[in-house]
């Protein structure tokens, strides 16, 4: 316990004004168990408040990591575990969609649940039943946990539309991935941005549903469009390199004039070279972690607060793959 210097507290008096025993207010000063976490939140408070700074006892902070079978999120999750554990946090691992019930009961002894695995409310509602203390931090996707962070989605989706309609395209196809965690708060302001811009702008949705290829999709969305697109926009970079390494090698006089945008990260030789050279939306994944260790490593008093969602900074890439078009040049009747 420190005290401001010249400064003074009077124990009895902060009992009285919180309507509790003086006695209640020495165990939470000589940071004894037997004190409800509400109570003591409402002392710790009031001290701080008069000056009186106190020092919980150390112990070990327990974290839990929750995946899913998704290549990115659990790669960067990981990435944050080996931070942490250097840190001295004890880090733990689970599955809730493989095994619910050991999840609830890991995060009913761990302080802090970090979700690399597209949690639904749901389920963050369910480790808030199972811990009533437990602090939420989700990766990459929108959620209702405590924090949430990801690339702005928006503004990258704006920026998206704003370079293929300076380029005069205004019928654009978007592929759009069932299992991509993000798609929809990316498609969703595309769609908005490209209709304020152009409200007469035409964009072709080509879904990929859970078990096709991408190849195969945009193979039945060309053979059957009735006029073709001038631009193609992938939501995630992972999409964009499967077009080009197996679609735009089997069909080049299609993929010829066609320009094409990608939202991304920079490669990252660790986990995923990205070998392509289109013009993208670019954000980095170090700065998920940096926020996320921040977060964990200054928790924030969320009984005072809102949710928090941040949101990384994404930028505009042109590398020649998006070409200036004139209504008419290049849409081709079939």
């Amino acid at each position: 316990m420190e005290k401001r210097p010249n400064g003074s507290v009077n124990f009895r008096q902060v009992a009285r004004d919180l309507g509790i025993s003086v006695m209640t207010v020495y165990r939470v000063v000589n940071g004894a168990a037997n004190v409800r976490p509400e109570t003591r939140y409402k002392v710790v408070n009031e001290l701080n408040r008069r000056g009186c700074f106190v020092h919980s006892p150390q112990r070990q902070i327990k974290l839990l990591f929750d995946f899913t079978e998704h290549q990115y999120l659990t790669y960067y999750g990981r990435q944050l575990m080996k931070r942490l554990a250097a840190l001295g946090y004890a880090c733990l691992a689970s599955d809730h969609r493989k095994n619910y019930e050991a999840f609830l009961n890991m995060v009913s002894e761990c302080d802090t649940v970090v979700f690399a695995s597209v949690p639904d409310d749901k389920i963050i509602t369910a480790a808030r039943n199972a811990n009533k203390g437990i602090y939420t931090i989700t990766l990459s996707t929108a959620s209702n946990a405590d924090v949430t962070l990801s690339p702005n989605n928006i503004r990258g989706a704006e920026l998206a539309a704003d370079h293929l309609h300076a380029n005069g395209h205004s019928h654009i196809a978007v592929h759009c991935a069932e299992r991509h965690p993000t798609r929809q708060e990316r498609l969703k302001a595309f769609f908005a941005q490209m209709n304020f811009l152009d409200p007469e702008c035409r964009i072709d949705l080509v879904r990929e549903k859970n078990g096709e290829t991408t190849s195969g999709v945009l193979q039945k969305y060309f053979q059957s469009t009735d006029l073709l697109p001038t631009a193609l926009f992938f939501l995630a970079g992972e999409f964009a390199m499967l077009y080009h390494q197996e679609f735009e090698p089997a069909f080049p006089e299609l993929c010829r004039n066609l320009s094409v945008l990608t939202f991304d990260r920079p490669d990252d030789w660790e986990f995923n070279v990205l070998n392509y050279d289109f013009d993208h939306i670019e954000f980095f994944s170090n700065d998920l972690l940096d926020w996320a260790e921040y977060y964990i490593t200054n928790r924030p008093m969320m009984k005072k607060c809102t949710p928090i969602h941040t949101s990384t900074n994404v930028r505009l890439v042109i590398r020649g793959s998006v070409k200036p078009h004139k209504k008419g040049k290049n849409y081709v009747q079939k």
